[in-house]
């Protein structure tokens, strides 16, 4: 058992060294990393404890072996985490409401960015739908994605992605008067980003989606 735990130790100092040389030498997506018989001079391992240490940090995402090129260092991606954190959070039963206020922060901060950055809201305005009869899940799909497109920051697009489709995976039930209140809360929204009241327009979301929340829960089909 010592063993077998001394070898795990091993194996998780080499995947340190290896992410503490990867910063250091400031690599990027793409950059090859040593061979593994050079990480096991510099590093004065056994080439089985480096071949591990590269193996789990393949399988967690932080690099790729590439045929002819060898261990590269891999573009991140929380995606599996985020959906791994939404599955036990269904399991455990959690509060929607609870969730939906991860959601409302993130679309929060992408008011925010179009404040900040005085984005253009044509892409807000070309989803806005009027017909409550032709609504669906969809357009209120596309109206909330096209607020978080504002920020254009990788990690970011990643989590609110996930987050954000985490409500449209289960089939909903809505009414005409439930659809023209989407509508309605839409242009509200949108109406007050145009005239600069963000302010205004957090207030109006964040209302829109926690009686969202309280939807969801009361119409799952």
């Amino acid at each position: 058992m010592e063993g077998m735990n001394g070898r795990q130790s091993l194996k998780e100092k080499m995947v340190k060294n290896i992410k503490d040389y990867i910063l250091k030498e400031q690599l990027k997506v793409g950059d090859k990393l040593p061979t593994e018989r050079k990480l096991a001079e510099v590093y004065q391992v056994s080439r089985s404890v480096v071949r591990e240490a590269l193996s789990y940090l393949e399988n967690t995402g932080v690099t790729e072996s590439v045929q002819g090129k060898g261990t590269l260092v891999k573009a991140q991606d929380i995606t599996p985490l985020i959906e791994g954190f939404l599955f036990s959070f269904q399991v455990n039963r959690g509060n929607l409401k609870d969730l939906m206020m991860l959601r409302l922060t993130f679309e929060l901060a992408a008011i925010d960015v179009i404040e900040r950055d005085e984005t253009s809201l044509e892409a807000i305005e070309r989803v806005l739908v009027n017909d409550a009869s032709s609504f669906s899940i969809a357009d209120d799909k596309a109206f909330h994605q096209s607020i978080l497109e504002a920020v254009n920051v990788p990690l970011f697009k990643q989590m609110s992605a996930v987050v954000h489709a985490y409500f449209y995976q289960t089939p909903i039930k809505s009414s005409m008067i439930d659809n023209q209140l989407s509508i309605d809360d839409h242009q509200a929204i949108f109406d007050a980003l145009k005239a600069k009241q963000f302010t205004k327009a957090k207030a109006l979301l964040t209302q829109h989606l926690l009686r969202g929340a309280q939807f969801y829960d009361e119409n799952c089909i």
